[in-house]
């Protein structure tokens, strides 16, 4: 705040999975307000409090923001970091005024593939040096994300009821876990995500970590043609690993928004800087895993489909991973 500023009002800044996300409205002498949002991590998921999270993921997300910030298109398409409050894992980001995520993609095949896909080009194409590589590890964050993208789908037993989500999705869930040489992939693929050493892979980048729609910001209107209208959020999950990660997050999610599989991976790769270098196999089996965790575990995503579209999804999934 401005010395001559005052804290007129506080709101929730939207309903956020991982943290407390509030809007701080301020006030100068001359009555002109301006919006700041403030983001703490707690010591558990927001939207599950049940679930333990490592308080310190602030920090993952400041450190990505810093390291950013030089880079024009990259950064111009996230917040600023404004601040940190480091006693209270609280940061202080700019409010992105007139944007709103796009959660209402799913199933209206209105994702804006290219320019998600332009986005994780240039972030992919930052360097690092070692050390900054070795520092962007955020392995208890990835511990998390992996029980729920590669253990909890396939347990024996499930901690939600799909059967209240879409009546028949746990005979679908049965069927996937009693598919051994499924499993053994997942288990390869896991043990590729989780690897500690991953950053030291000549092929590793920096990795936005969590690269789906509710990641994801529009502007439906700007002061000029050339401001973006794509936004990027919330990078906590971030750390230097397998590109194809990111890639096949947002394929995954492609597919949920009414995207045709093939036309999303051509719009991708149209658009994403280095193409050449992705293993189609390690994106497809990613994706794969993807689209089996938002459909067979705790993360679900707000869709509307019917048992018959999540099977024919289920179908695609298991194909990739084959």
């Amino acid at each position: 705040m401005r010395d001559d500023e005052i804290l007129v009002g506080v709101e929730s800044a939207g309903e956020g999975n991982m943290n407390c996300t509030l809007r701080a409205t301020l006030q100068d002498q001359a009555r002109r307000a301006r919006t700041l949002i403030l983001k703490q991590s707690r010591p558990w998921v927001e939207k599950y409090p049940t679930i333990p999270a490592p308080v310190e993921r602030s920090w993952s997300e400041a450190r990505f923001y810093e390291r950013v910030r030089p880079f024009a298109n990259v950064a111009a398409q996230m917040p600023a970091l404004v601040g940190k409050d480091a006693a209270n894992y609280t940061l202080c980001l700019q409010d992105l005024s007139g944007a709103v995520d796009m959660t209402d993609a799913y199933g209206q095949a209105s994702l804006p593939l290219e320019s998600a896909a332009r986005w994780l080009g240039h972030l992919h194409s930052i360097e690092l040096q070692t050390d900054e590589r070795s520092s962007f590890q955020n392995l208890e964050l990835r511990t998390l994300n992996h029980q729920h993208l590669f253990e909890i789908p396939f347990q024996t037993d499930l901690p939600i009821d799909l059967e209240q989500i879409t009546p028949g999705l746990e005979t679908e869930r049965q069927k996937v876990i009693a598919d051994d040489n499924l499993l053994v992939i997942a288990k390869q693929m896991g043990e590729l995500y989780i690897d500690p050493a991953s950053w030291n892979d000549p092929n590793a980048r920096l990795l936005h970590g969590d690269y789906y729609p509710g990641s994801f910001m529009r502007r439906l209107s700007t002061t000029r043609q050339e401001d973006p209208t794509f936004f990027v959020i919330d990078p906590e999950f971030s750390f230097v690993g397998p590109p194809e990660f990111d890639l096949a997050v947002l394929l995954a999610h492609a597919v949920f928004c009414g995207i045709d599989c093939e036309t999303a991976k051509q719009l991708i790769l149209a658009d994403y800087h280095d193409s050449g270098s992705i293993s189609h196999d390690r994106w497809q089996r990613f994706a794969g895993l993807e689209i089996l965790r938002r459909l067979l575990g705790v993360a679900q995503l707000p869709l509307t489909a019917t048992l018959e579209t999540k099977r024919q999804w289920i179908d695609v999934a298991r194909a990739w991973m084959g």
